[in-house]
């Protein structure tokens, strides 16, 4: 799962992730952890500000992310998780996760409980007080996932060769009508293993998505 995938499944959803003391801020981050960098820790036993403190002693945390503290000039970037120390929230602090938007003044991100009623993850405006800084993710590709390729069978296409990747996706397991028209579920199937492979789901399956398809297929 990807950055975009995440903010998607998630977005409106309150989400008790560890099944502890209900649904917090340090859930939507765990699950953050878990789902896009395979983290396979349930349950940090952090409070939000812990994150940051204790982040020289978390061997997975140093393994995978980078600090980053805020300063003057500083602005998060899409996937950094933004951390606020323990001066907020009466000494628990805060966490969430960052969506690029945003400049020296102010920033944008996706904040579960927030407003302390255990609120759904939602898009939140910040302004840097009490913001110690972000952890920025290392593998930056499931953050901004780069394109496989921009030219190829898309939506709409009825061509014998549509009807060629439209079998392949059936050898693949997949279950499509046995005609030559890209529609929204071969589109779907098309994501879907961009997804996998690691690359931006755009819908397209050209000459590059058709050889990785077939080697999948004979192995």
């Amino acid at each position: 799962m990807n950055y975009d995938e995440f903010i998607k499944k998630h977005n409106g959803v309150a989400v008790d992730y560890d099944g502890a003391a209900g649904r917090q801020c340090v859930d939507l981050a765990t699950a953050y952890f878990n789902e896009v960098f395979g983290s396979g820790i349930k349950n940090f036993w952090y409070d939000a500000h812990h994150f940051w403190d204790l982040f020289d002693k978390n061997t997975w945390l140093k393994a995978n992310f980078t600090k980053v503290k805020n300063t003057p000039s500083f602005v998060p970037k899409k996937g950094d998780v933004a951390i606020w120390s323990g001066t907020l929230n009466g000494g628990w602090g805060h966490i969430a996760i960052c969506t690029g938007e945003g400049n020296t003044k102010y920033f944008y991100s996706y904040d579960q409980n927030w407003l302390g009623r255990n609120d759904p993850c939602t898009r939140t405006y910040h302004n840097y007080n009490h913001v110690l800084g972000v952890l920025r993710p290392k593998n930056q590709s499931v953050i901004n996932p780069p394109t496989l390729e921009t030219k190829g069978y898309k939506k709409g296409a009825s061509t014998d060769g549509s009807y060629a990747l439209k079998q392949l996706l059936i050898l693949d397991g997949e279950k499509l009508d046995d005609n030559a028209i890209i529609g929204k579920g071969t589109v779907g199937a098309i994501n879907s293993r961009l997804s996998a492979w690691g690359y931006k789901p755009n819908g397209i399956a050209g000459k590059k998505f058709i050889k990785k398809l077939r080697e999948k297929i004979k192995k």
